[in-house]
Parts: structure tokens; sequence; C-alpha cells
């Protein structure tokens, strides 16, 4: 948060969370593997009573606290990420709900997934030009690689990596299943997403507010 936080720049980031919540929902309605962050949270919902929004949201707060426990303190932009959790999950929740439409073949669901991927990428986008809060998986890659001096780019892909190798791992323990939320939607993502960003950063230059 290096310049001054506007009226422009907090609307922007709104809308970015919004349009990210909507993204995440579409990948879980379609079910056939959502975004790397979204792996943990989604395996916790299905294997608890918890929806998909309070799963995340408790996900959301573990990176907060492991954010704490890198730091070794409790800083502003660590507390300011627990109202965006909060909100995060009732907003998953609440598109999960309007998207609870039958979908009868694959082909609808591909193409569900194929939307909430570049809708997860435009909410990044928008959320990245506000330049006001990462999201707090993002903010713990983003610790994660601090003390390596490694860029956002590297952290993240280092982070989703190991993300989804212990949700793997978590579902193969509890059910037998290793692809029991990772899935093709899942790679989908993780080599889909940074190409996206990269287009709307280009096509969409306005929602830079800095």
């Amino acid at each position: 948060m290096k310049n001054r936080i506007t009226s422009r720049r907090v609307f922007f980031y709104l809308l970015g969370t919004v349009i990210l919540a909507l993204g995440i929902s579409s990948a879980v309605r379609a079910d056939i593997g959502v975004a790397p962050a979204s792996t943990i949270a989604h395996a916790i919902s299905k294997l608890t009573q918890l929806t998909i929004g309070r799963s995340t949201s408790l996900y959301y707060v573990f990176c907060m606290l492991m954010q704490v426990i890198i730091a070794r303190r409790i800083t502003l932009k660590i507390l300011l990420q627990l109202p965006v959790a909060y909100l995060f999950g009732l907003l998953i929740d609440f598109f999960y709900m309007l998207l609870s439409f039958p979908l009868p073949g694959i082909l609808h669901r591909v193409l569900l997934l194929l939307a909430s991927l570049v809708i997860t990428s435009l909410g990044i986008r928008i959320m990245v030009g506000a330049d006001i809060l990462l999201a707090p998986s993002d903010g713990l890659a983003q610790a994660i690689g601090k003390p390596f001096d490694w860029p956002m780019s590297k952290s993240k892909l280092i982070f989703d990596m190991i993300i989804t190798t212990f949700t793997a791992i978590l579902t193969l323990i509890a059910v037998g299943d290793v692809f029991f939320v990772v899935g093709a939607g899942t790679v989908l993502f993780m080599i889909g997403t940074g190409p996206i960003i990269g287009l709307f950063t280009k096509l969409f230059p306005f929602f830079d507010t800095n």
C-alpha cells in the first residue's frame, strides 16, 4: 500500500473481490478441479458439513496465522485480511447458491470451468491493480518467498504446488482418492491463470490505480 488509498482503489478492490468469488464458486460447481489455492477449502467442505464459503474463510484465517508465525509479529496488513476472509466466504456461498442449477453433461461442466478460469483471472487482475491487500493465501505465498527474495510469481507457483500436493495427500488418506478435489481443472488453473492475467493487464490498463 505505497500510495494513498482512494475511493477508486477501494471500489476496484471490492469489484475484484466479488468477481473472484464468482469465479471460485463457478469452478466448485463445475467439479472438475478447482484452482490450487481453493483445493484445501474445497476438500474440507466436501469432507465436513461446512459450506465452501466457510471453509474458504477458515483456510484464509489459517493463512493469516501462518503469516504471523513467519513474520513473528502481528501487522496491520495481516489484520486487515480478516474482514476480507469473512466477506469472501459470504460472497462465495452466495454465488454458489445462485449457481445451483443442474449441469446435464460434461460439456456444460467444462464450459463452466473455462468461464470460471476467465472470471477468476479478471478478479485477480482488478484486485492487483487496486494494490490494497493481497488475498490471505497470496499473502502467505509472498511471506514464504520473502526470506529467499523470490518474486511473487515464483512464490505463488511453489505455494500452489505445495498446497495441491498437500490436498492430494489429505484426500488420499481421508477417502482413498487423490483426485477427490484435485483434477484437470486444477492443472488448467495452474498453467492458465498467469497468462490470462497478463492479457487482461494489457487489455484493461485503467484498472491500475497507482
